[in-house]
């Protein structure tokens, strides 16, 4: 099991001024995007108040993760990250932009939303891949651990802090105003803050030194020009190859099935934030802050005590807690809404011991998503390799989104057809089994006997091309 570094050696991290901009940009690019994901659900439900188009919306910022997740972490396997990670920001600063002025001009236009998110979660597919391979090059191979600790803590921060804290908070409390005429909604307020915000995190990546992003496996450098004319034509074997990697390394997989399942519930969570406040509690759709920011002070102190608690739990124990703890709290939310019908069947919905107890349950719900989130994610991050690292980070987030789309829908059919204590109700048994399935998925294997991943790159590299070749004849 690795040791996960005390908070010590984070600070001993962020006093390197190179490290410091890359986590800052980490920190606000990925809260802006989980921030803009929820605005555009918020703005759907706003304009035509139909849960089919707000699943479009989730489609459409989910869909080029499975098309471009992939390719993407080819991609950057074999160019200069720092341009990428320049690129990146900068073109999302400029499309978000752009968004702004398409929802002044006309906020009913919905083809222009659509085309435009998916235009922004494109562009931001290249970014994470990117990021994850730069961070052995700022730091020693002694500070690799906590590095990769901290990046996985502020990773599941800007998830909490962009979709459950920042965006509802800004949209509930931004007023709507006028300038010149020109009426400007709190989303439209929000989308400007984001522009700007990627605008910095631009500044931030240039602020570190080119000789820095220093190729970790130098044998690669001599073959960087070859290889870049050959990016096209290799980019679906070597995808491929990635996935054999994988798969061939089953702790890996694990974490990476459990670290989707982890994200595809916070999505199933912005989906239901809205229905669950306004059908299931029978508050104004204003308190969503209110009801939903215990779940993201949860995911934050979870994500942060993580450090401390992993060593001693271990991750398999971790995941599992986490899994029943979230099933726990699913199922209590509407069964606390029947017991306070039952209490008082003409206040229920404005008593305020319902209210704590809600928070309470969406307190558990933060922490348990932490307790699976970080022990998947340190897992991954451990299991993999320098050279192989942006296909594997794509990867994942290519069964994330794949896994992500058709529950999502799936999800809001069934809360429209059945209800959201429905939803609940179910949404528990898939995640007590899911939790279930990873410890039988650990013993049938034998997962902590197995050796650890392929380090050298020629090994691995040979590895997966024999695999490639034996799947194709």
């Amino acid at each position: 099991m690795a040791v996960i570094a005390p908070h010590d050696g984070y600070l001993t991290l962020l006093r390197k001024r190179s490290f410091l901009y890359l986590w800052l940009a980490q920190l606000i690019s990925m809260t802006c995007f989980f921030a803009s994901n929820y605005a555009v659900l918020v703005l759907i439900e706003e304009v035509t108040g139909s849960t089919i188009l707000v699943g479009l919306a989730i489609i459409c910022f989910s869909l080029p993760a499975l098309i471009l997740g992939a390719p993407a972490g080819v991609f950057v396997d074999r160019v200069n990250k720092r341009r990428v990670l320049l690129a990146s920001n900068f073109l999302r600063a400029i499309a978000t932009l752009i968004f702004v002025i398409s929802l002044l001009v006309d906020r009913h236009q919905l083809i222009p939303i659509y085309l435009l998110t998916l235009l922004i979660s494109g562009i931001g597919q290249f970014f994470t891949p990117a990021e994850g391979a730069t961070i052995p090059m700022l730091v020693s191979e002694e500070e690799l651990v906590p590095a990769l600790s901290l990046f996985n803590i502020t990773f599941t921060l800007s998830q909490a802090i962009g979709f459950i804290l920042l965006a509802p908070l800004i949209l509930s409390l931004l007023p709507t105003y006028t300038i010149a005429s020109v009426v400007i909604h709190p989303v439209e307020s929000l989308y400007l803050i984001i522009a700007v915000l990627y605008a910095v995190c631009t500044g931030l990546i240039a602020l570190i030194p080119t000789r820095n992003f220093i190729q970790v496996a130098r044998g690669a450098q001599n073959r960087r020009n070859t290889q870049n004319l050959e990016i096209v034509s290799n980019i679906w074997t070597e995808m491929y190859q990635g996935w054999v990697f994988v798969r061939r390394n089953k702790k890996l997989f694990l974490a990476v099935v459990q670290l989707s399942f982890a994200g595809t519930l916070l999505l199933v969570i912005g989906e239901l934030a809205s229905p669950i406040v306004t059908k299931l509690l029978l508050l104004e759709a204003n308190k969503m802050a209110l009801v939903f920011a215990p779940a993201g002070i949860g995911l934050v102190g979870g994500s942060v005590l993580m450090p401390r608690i992993l060593p001693r739990l271990g991750k398999s124990r971790a995941v599992f807690t986490g899994a029943v703890a979230l099933a726990a709290a699913t199922v209590l939310l509407p069964l606390i809404t029947l017991a306070a019908k039952a209490i008082a069947p003409n206040s229920w919905n404005t008593n305020p011991i319902l209210l704590i107890c809600v928070a309470l349950v969406m307190l558990i719900a933060g922490v348990a998503l932490a307790f699976i989130n970080i022990p998947a994610q340190t897992s991954m991050q451990e299991q993999t390799p320098e050279w192989i690292k942006g296909r594997v980070f794509a990867l994942q987030l290519v069964l994330y989104n794949a896994a992500a789309i058709p529950i999502i829908l799936f999800i809001g059919g069934i809360a429209d057809l059945f209800g959201v204590d429905r939803v609940l109700y179910l949404l528990s048994i898939s995640v007590l089994g899911f939790g279930f399935w990873g410890l039988y998925y650990e013993r049938k294997h034998a997962i902590k006997s197995l050796p650890e991943p392929l380090d050298g790159k020629k090994e691995g590299e040979k590895v997966a091309e024999e695999d490639t070749l034996s799947s194709k004849l």
